[in-house]
């Protein structure tokens, strides 16, 4: 089982974002970031959306079947795990991750977290919304410096 915790970053006066993930084993122990640049989103909405479908794709790419998705976005999480707004400007989007998880994992429950329990995830979409080329996407195996404190106040037992 793998925790996967998502966010994005978002600036309304540009529609430009990022997103950011970070895949943990069942001991909590970093296994691989990610994050990547949006040139276009709008609203947050959609760069939380974005955020779940490129963060999944990585993690299905990597080969664990079974995940818990976790994402502060109360909104993200109603619409991944209900067809309610299948209907909404971005319901096929909702569709296509819904259905990405369905041919992609063999378990993969969704649920929301506490922005104080998700800043790792944060400050990667930060990251990707301010370094990362527009439009691109970096993966990093190995805990990225400017993250490192986060990571280490994640650990059980760790304290710092």
């Amino acid at each position: 089982m793998y925790k996967i915790n998502i966010d994005a970053a978002f600036k309304v006066n540009t529609s430009h974002g990022g997103w950011g993930f970070v895949a943990r084993n069942s001991m909590g122990e970093y296994l691989e970031g990610g994050c990547g640049n949006l040139r276009r989103a709008a609203p947050s909405f959609q760069a939380e959306a974005l955020a779940a479908l490129y963060s999944l794709e990585r993690i299905a790419h990597l080969g664990m079947p079974r995940i818990i998705l976790e994402t502060d976005a109360t909104e993200l999480v109603h619409g991944l795990t209900t067809t309610e707004l299948d209907h909404s400007v971005d319901g096929c989007l909702l569709k296509q991750i819904r259905d990405f998880i369905t041919s992609s994992f063999d378990y993969c429950i969704i649920q929301h977290c506490r922005r104080n329990c998700n800043k790792v995830a944060d400050c990667l979409a930060m990251h990707g919304a301010s370094v990362v080329s527009s439009g691109s996407a970096m993966f990093l195996s190995e805990v990225p410096t400017f993250v490192s404190n986060l990571v280490c106040e994640d650990q059980p037992g760790v304290d710092v």
